[in-house]
């Protein structure tokens, strides 16, 4: 996949917030993007992958067993949550099949970032009854996990409040008044850890700097 945005990819707002503690850092808390096909939508992935392997990177280079991101998928039925967690593992370079957690509520992939072993937890809560229904399944261990993890959530109000802060939340809705735009997505992303927020502020300045460079 080439390293540009396409021309139908347009980011719609843009928040910045400001982190009491270290104000000059200038973090983004949230922004607003809106991809008008699946090609917009992929690049878009690719840019999170890259962002998010950046800031895996830094907490290893930190604290290497301490090296966790917390990521919730948000958005209806049919909205692209599972498309978008195979584009991301894709381009994560995991190269095996990708099954849907929908049944298993949790699917494991093994991951190398940068020659470091990486753990990614895929979880759909879609199908769950109660909201302890994946701590009882024994599935809570792996948010606190002592090896490098990625956690990745489908549908996380089902889980209630039994879940830990996620450092990114990602909204995904789609154009549903319209075959034509059945593609179209509007993605926004909420920061809410200081990771979260620094993984977020890489993201927009990765996508600022692509789209200079078609430009």
């Amino acid at each position: 996949m080439e390293n540009v945005l396409p021309q139908n990819f347009v980011i719609e707002s843009l928040q910045r917030s400001y982190v009491s503690a270290a104000p000059s850092e200038n973090l983004i808390g949230s922004f607003t993007v809106h991809c008008s096909d699946e090609a917009a939508t992929a690049a878009l992935v690719q840019a999170l992958a890259q962002s998010l392997s950046a800031s895996i990177n830094s907490q290893l280079s930190q604290s290497p067993r301490a090296a966790h991101l917390h990521m919730s998928l948000h958005g209806d039925l049919g909205a692209g949550k599972t498309t978008a967690v195979r584009y991301l593992l894709k381009e994560l370079g995991y190269t095996g099949k990708v099954k849907s957690p929908t049944y298993s509520l949790c699917e494991p992939h093994n991951l190398q970032i940068n020659q470091h072993a990486i753990q990614l937890y895929h979880f759909d809560f879609y199908r769950m009854q109660s909201p302890s229904e994946w701590i009882e399944a024994g599935l809570q261990e792996h948010f606190a996990s002592h090896e490098p993890t990625i956690c990745i959530v489908e549908w996380p109000e089902k889980a209630g409040n039994t879940l830990p802060v996620m450092d990114l939340g990602i909204d995904i809705k789609a154009n549903s008044g319209d075959h034509r735009h059945e593609h179209e997505r509007q993605v926004t992303f909420h920061a809410n850890t200081p990771w979260g927020r620094g993984l977020l502020t890489n993201l927009v300045n990765r996508l600022d700097s692509k789209s200079q460079t078609q430009n």
